[in-house]
């Protein structure tokens, strides 16, 4: 078995960051998935979440990955972990889902902590 993966953002971010990620790895990544999160009157809901996280528990919790901390998609997230085995990581960028995804068979605290800190790795500011 292995984590989960739920990539939650505002509009087609999530569809896109794991299309790219199919790409890099040159395969479907199994274990992932993606819901949008759409501001209207047919918005994303909590149940909605919850039955997505549900879908993407195999026995050893879900990594939900979030883009803006604070933000709809995470604040409704957030809410929902009280619910059922998942961990959520905000900021999520190509290199934190590579990373998750490569780690998936590892503990579920253990994924969190190589998506973090994977993400957070692949941010540097260069200049001429």
């Amino acid at each position: 078995m292995s984590v989960g993966i739920l990539i939650i953002t505002h509009g087609k971010t999530a569809a896109a960051l794991l299309e790219e990620a199919c790409f890099v790895h040159g395969k479907e990544l199994d274990t992932v998935s993606s819901l949008e999160f759409m501001h209207s009157k047919d918005s994303t809901s909590i149940e909605q979440i919850l039955s997505r996280i549900r879908q993407a528990d195999s026995g050893d919790g879900v990594l939900v990955l979030t883009d803006l901390i604070g933000a709809s998609p995470a604040n409704m997230v957030a809410e929902a972990l009280g619910k059922c085995h998942a961990t959520m990581v905000t900021g999520v960028n190509l290199a934190m889902l590579i990373r998750a995804y490569n780690y998936r068979d590892q503990p579920l605290e253990k994924v969190a902590r190589k998506a973090s800190d994977g993400g957070k790795r692949a941010v540097e500011i260069f200049k001429p």
